[in-house]
């Protein structure tokens, strides 16, 4: 069962959820890292999106404790790519008369990666 954490209003990690999931390319690159690490270059091929702009987020992401480094793969040419994973599997937003509540739940199957 999933064990859900209510975020205080002051918490700087509620702020950051609420401002990436207003950016579509922080949504997307958080969705297409939910069940398995990936590379920018990864996530540049599969989400269409801008390489300048898919290092941005992501480090914003990674800033901000929603991406977590989870690995590192270094090609035969020795360039070193770093894997990332979302550390969220779910965030629940309820918006009321005066209220903003947002629980998140943990991403148990962090560290799990197809690259090892």
């Amino acid at each position: 069962m999933a064990d859900f954490k209510i975020l205080a209003n002051d918490s700087p990690l509620r702020k950051a959820i609420l401002k990436a999931l207003s950016d579509n390319y922080s949504r997307t690159i958080m969705n297409a890292t939910i069940e398995k690490s990936k590379s920018v270059v990864d996530l540049v091929k599969e989400c269409d999106i801008p390489m300048t702009t898919a290092y941005r987020r992501i480090h914003e992401l990674e800033e901000n404790k929603i991406l977590k480094v989870t690995g590192a793969i270094v090609t035969d040419d020795g360039k070193k790519f770093y894997l990332y994973q979302n550390r969220i599997k779910s965030i629940y937003v309820t918006f009321g008369l005066e209220s903003l509540d947002v629980q998140i739940v943990d991403n148990d199957g962090m560290g799990t990666s197809a690259y090892w």
